[in-house]
């Protein structure tokens, strides 16, 4: 049952997918693991868009919707830089504090479900507050208008992040 939970500066809705669901989005990672891009900002980091060819792209969109449906987006477009992606932090790496480009009265704003999280660290930090996550969860960064990063990841297991991106008109 998916449940909305208050987050430091923000909101999240814990068991957004099931551990089913979970495993077809880790299992595609690890198939494409090597054609995943290199970030350069911080050794250890590795995305990849999800593009309408790969085979998870359907699964990808409907997540998307449940999110448009649940949270009751309206106005809104595709973030055109990154549009979809899943981020991979392998252990040592972390986030660098920063935001992201809006688009006039449009704000970048990314829903992000966690697939995995690590032993230790990994932590999202939101506007200068950690937020301490966990798997099947998604949290709503504001990320046009709040400084967002995460803490360095501890142990084998990766923060492995479904990022959904959008643009959403703000009122």
């Amino acid at each position: 049952m998916i449940e909305k939970v208050d987050l430091n500066g923000t909101y999240a809705y814990k068991n957004f997918i099931d551990e089913g669901t979970k495993q077809i989005l880790l299992n595609w990672v690890d198939t494409n693991y090597e054609s995943f891009v290199v970030n350069p900002i911080s050794v250890g980091r590795r995305y990849k868009i999800v593009l309408s060819e790969d085979p998870i792209y359907e699964l990808v969109s409907n997540i998307k919707n449940k999110i448009i449906e649940l949270d009751g987006i309206t106005d809104w477009k595709e973030e055109p830089m990154y549009y979809d992606f899943i981020g991979v932090n392998s252990e040592g790496s972390s986030i660098h504090i920063h935001s992201d480009k809006n688009d006039g009265d449009y704000i970048h704003t990314r829903w992000n479900l966690i697939l995995s999280y690590p032993e230790g660290g990994g932590h999202s930090i939101y506007n200068g507050d950690v937020n301490i996550l966990e798997e099947n969860l998604i949290w709503k960064c504001i990320a046009g208008k709040y400084s967002h990063g995460s803490t360095e990841v501890i142990g084998s297991k990766p923060r492995i992040t479904l990022s959904l991106g959008f643009l959403i008109k703000e009122n």
